[in-house]
């Protein structure tokens, strides 16, 4: 998970939070009779916050805390944005979910596409080692981080950096304390926790199947009904089917129209290509990622439609969604892994 996609969903936990407290309390208001302190104002001063800690603090825990902030503060601001676009200050103006998705996805969207337009150079690789060993100097190294620090160093040694500026990033590695990796065993708590049955089920590969093949039955339907006019897609079944207005639904109408019918035919393709190379060692990936593209495609551009015409209520069609791509991002994860300990048993024979 990368940081920008941490800020994010700790924004959206604290958006969810919020507005659960209000429903809950009766959407109390603090400054008395003629004030009204907005919880807005408390997210901006977060984000002030943490951009301040970050500025004057080093080491991973300090960018941790910046990015905890900076997310609740997030969150806290982007709750009020009904009132910021409305003349009367309707903090439960419908369209408000849609600018709040609409506003994340551009983050989101735009955080990874810089992080991954072009591979760094090989003095930003031998930068981005020398920042971790730096930071471990200070409150030490996981053995993640250090093999990521690691790799980065050799990265830049094959790609034509200083001999000596690499060894020197070495060096301070080196020197770096040990660290426990909090997150690697908060991870083996949580599956030591689930039933052994549970597990198995889980990474068996007819989960990803059963799951894409429930994509294509979704997608179908969803094309079929919108084409002939049915109000019975999913999320109309569940939250109704006037919801947002004639303008909204007509462009739900066409985004699902399409959306649907593409979706249906490539997954159908990713599943029947997944079947016909399943006795392959190791499985090829590219019907699993077609299938990954799918999922994500159907999932959060149905859910600009989504969020404008049943608000949060699309919250619950995008949970169905994140599951789907975490199963089917689950099966390839488990592919790459055995492909890379086959790898490392061959070079070891070798």
């Amino acid at each position: 998970m990368t940081m920008v996609t941490a800020y994010i969903l700790i924004a959206v936990t604290t958006i969810l939070v919020t507005r659960a407290y209000l429903t809950a309390t009766g959407f109390p208001q603090v400054g008395g009779a003629s004030l009204h302190i907005a919880h807005a104002l408390y997210g901006a001063a977060l984000m002030t916050v943490a951009m301040v800690v970050q500025w004057l603090f080093l080491g991973r825990n300090a960018r941790i805390v910046g990015i905890v902030l900076g997310g609740v503060g997030f969150g806290l601001f982007l709750d009020e944005v009904g009132k910021f676009v409305t003349k009367t200050n309707d903090y439960f103006y419908h369209p408000a979910a849609d600018i709040m998705y609409l506003s994340m996805m551009v983050v989101i969207i735009g955080g990874n596409l810089v992080r991954f337009a072009r591979r760094p150079t090989a003095h930003e690789s031998l930068t981005n080692a020398a920042e971790i060993a730096a930071q471990g100097l200070v409150t030490g190294l996981g053995r993640r981080r250090r093999e990521v620090a690691m790799t980065l160093a050799a990265r830049a040694e094959a790609g034509g950096a200083d001999a000596r500026a690499v060894q020197a990033v070495r060096d301070m590695l080196y020197a770096c304390d040990d660290a426990p990796e909090r997150l690697p065993g908060l991870r083996l708590a949580v599956s030591a926790a689930v039933p052994g049955p549970v597990t198995t089920v889980w990474r068996s590969p007819i989960v990803a199947s059963l799951a894409g093949w429930a994509m294509v039955a979704v997608s179908l339907e969803t094309c079929a009904t919108t084409l002939l006019g049915v109000p019975w897609r999913p999320s109309e079944l569940l939250f109704g089917a006037d919801g947002g207005g004639d303008g909204v639904v007509w462009v739900s109408d066409l985004t699902y129209l399409v959306l649907g019918g593409v979706s249906f035919v490539l997954a159908v393709i990713a599943l029947v290509a997944r079947r016909v190379t399943r006795r392959r060692r190791p499985p090829p990936l590219l019907p699993l990622r077609l299938l990954l593209a799918v999922a994500v495609s159907f999932t959060f551009v149905g859910a600009i439609t989504d969020f404008a015409q049943f608000g949060f209520g699309a919250l619950v069609s995008v949970a169905i969604g994140l599951f789907t791509i975490s199963v089917i991002a689950r099966e390839i994860r488990g592919i790459q892994f055995h492909e890379t300990r086959s790898e490392r048993t061959r070079s070891i024979r070798l």
